[in-house]
């Protein structure tokens, strides 16, 4: 192929295009690279490269033999300078051109404001339910034995996960069966998005005589979230459908690495925005300028990632005849044959990886909302101090994945996963019976920083397990109900710590039960689970290697 630019000479020099999804890629003197379509389709009369890097006009285009041959020698007229490469931050917003692709990192960066906007409510609920209980909130070591509505103010405020809980447990069959079967998942979507995003707002007016029905939109907040997630993952499969799995892939790895951004520079914004309006050792304040920040920002968010987001038909058939409520009971039977037949034909890996992961997921999504009571009541973090606490929570999770990637190499994905949740519920252990007597309430930021480590090798580790051991065909059926199985007992470690701290046990006790959830998964897999070929063969991906990395899966889930 011969090509010049439009005011120089043209040069002789001929080169060949090598073919890549219709593109022909060629480097020319001064080492700048160009892209072109194939000749044979460019459009008339003009191709322009996106963004306006190069454009090609198709009236300098003269092949010098037939029309068969004209990838062979062709001389194209370049009429604008060459192109600069694309820089890193617009290769991240590629995504292959793809809308959905765009949309969900959209949606995942909203999700990310959303945990974070919400700890610092949670802080902010739990001092007003022990100032409304007659206790004193300026001492940590003064143990508040006042009653607000018959409990004690920290059971009152984690029950707030296990109402939205149970509201996942019962609902999400439905919901479900809806999203499958009918046309309706992006209306869902929004609906909830919407719903959600109007409570954030509402809540900025929590305060003295308002923080209990801000306690109870809390927890519709929380199942309202449950369900953007499964709206939103809803898309993945497709999406990996339309680029293959390398490239899904690396798409779900950029998804995950926005998320953890936004959310770090959340924390980080409304930390020093804190400080800077003077408002940093005021809960109440700082969380009712943090949900103001939080509904702009998520409105944002979710309203251009819903935009892109395109409607889908149902991904699955119904029999003649069901239609109407008969679409409900239709699915849910579904949903009993599908877990017959792991049970009956995945004994050795899949069946146990969801018996872990119902008590595994449970344990985990706790933390966030008892960690909060524990270190407002039992540390005195403020609402600013959380946030910072939470930070370094996420600082911790990029060495706790990168350990994670080294530790793949040498260790299968089930010995691994097993590893991460017998070392996070030890962290666990260790801060709940260390922090409460420490000298210094910032001795935490070292308990979050270790507990981030943990998270950071545990979440890869576990999409890596779950992708090796995924039957082949049933990938999107599967993937839909793990979401379920994950949220289905996710009410009763925080139900678990309520009555702990009800009957009189401290804080640290209720903390500590909570990561025998972890210790019970991590049993599970040890003495459920056959060898790793054994996994392997009976999810028919023999093919894997028992050292597979995980440099392309996912980090932090959004609950961190």
């Amino acid at each position: 192929m011969r090509f010049h630019r439009w005011n120089e000479k043209p040069k002789s020099e001929t080169y060949t295009p090598r073919n890549n999804n219709n593109f022909c890629t060629m480097t020319m003197e001064d080492d700048a690279v160009v892209e072109l379509m194939d000749v044979g389709r460019l459009p008339s009369p003009a191709c322009n490269k996106e963004d306006g890097d190069v454009e090609i006009n198709s009236s300098s285009l003269t092949s010098t033999e037939d029309s068969s041959a004209k990838q062979e020698d062709t001389t194209v007229t370049i009429v604008s300078s060459p192109p600069l490469k694309r820089c890193c931050c617009v290769a991240l917003w590629h995504y292959e051109d793809l809308r959905e692709a765009r949309g969900y990192a959209l949606l995942a960066m909203g999700r990310g404001v959303c945990v974070m906007g919400n700890v610092v409510v949670s802080v902010a609920l739990v001092q007003l339910a022990t100032e409304a209980a007659g206790c004193d909130t300026e001492t940590k070591d003064v143990e508040c034995t006042g009653k607000i509505y018959g409990l004690n103010p920290a059971s009152l405020i984690s029950g707030i996960p296990v109402v939205s809980g149970l509201l996942g447990a019962f609902l999400m069959p439905i919901i479900g069966v809806i999203l499958d079967f009918t046309s309706y998942r992006k209306y869902v979507g929004i609906f909830v998005s919407v719903l959600f995003t109007v409570i954030q707002a509402i809540q900025i007016c929590i305060g003295v005589s308002t923080w209990f029905a801000m306690a109870i939109l809390q927890a519709i907040a929380g199942f309202c979230f449950t369900l953007m997630i499964l709206t939103n993952i809803a898309y993945l499969p497709e999406i990996c459908e339309q680029v293959g799995q390398l490239k899904h892939a690396q798409f779900t790895s950029r998804f995950t690495g926005k998320q953890f951004t936004i959310q770090a520079s959340f924390l980080v914004l409304v930390s020093g925005l804190s400080y800077a309006l003077g408002i940093a050792d005021d809960s109440i304040l700082t969380a009712r300028f943090t949900q103001a920040l939080n509904f702009v920002i998520i409105t944002i968010f979710f309203g251009f990632g819903w935009h892109r987001m395109p409607s889908r038909q149902a991904t699955r058939k119904l029999p003649e005849g069901i239609h109407g409520y008969r679409i409900i009971t239709y699915g849910l039977r579904q949903n009993v044959r599908t877990v017959v037949s792991i049970y009956r034909d995945y004994k050795k890996g899949l069946r146990w990886y969801l018996l872990a992961t119902m008590f595994v997921q449970a344990g985990v999504a706790a933390l966030t909302s008892t960690s909060v009571v524990y270190l407002s009541m039992e540390v005195g973090l403020n609402a600013t101090d959380t946030l910072l606490f939470f930070l370094v929570v996420l600082v911790g999770t990029i060495p706790g994945a990168q350990f994670a990637s080294v530790l793949s190499k040498y260790v299968n994905p089930c010995t691994s996963w097993q590893l991460s949740q017998t070392s996070l519920f030890t962290v666990m252990v260790i801060g709940a019976f260390t922090l409460g007597d420490a000298p210094n309430k910032y001795f935490s930021l070292i308990w979050g920083f270790f507990m981030g480590v943990a998270l950071g090798w545990f979440y890869p580790t576990e999409n890596l397990f779950f992708s090796c051991i995924l039957p082949k065909g049933q990938e999107a059926e599967i993937a839909g109900f793990r979401v379920y199985v994950s949220i289905i007992l996710s009410w009763l470690p925080p139900l678990s710590f309520s009555i702990l701290v009800e009957n009189g046990f401290d804080p640290k006790w209720g903390l500590s039960f909570m990561g025998l959830f972890i210790l019970i998964a991590a049993a599970l897999l040890r003495f459920g689970t056959g060898t790793w070929e054994e996994i392997l063969e009976e999810s028919g991906r023999v093919g894997l290697s028992e050292r597979g990395s995980m440099s392309d899966h996912g980090s932090v889930q959004d609950n961190v």
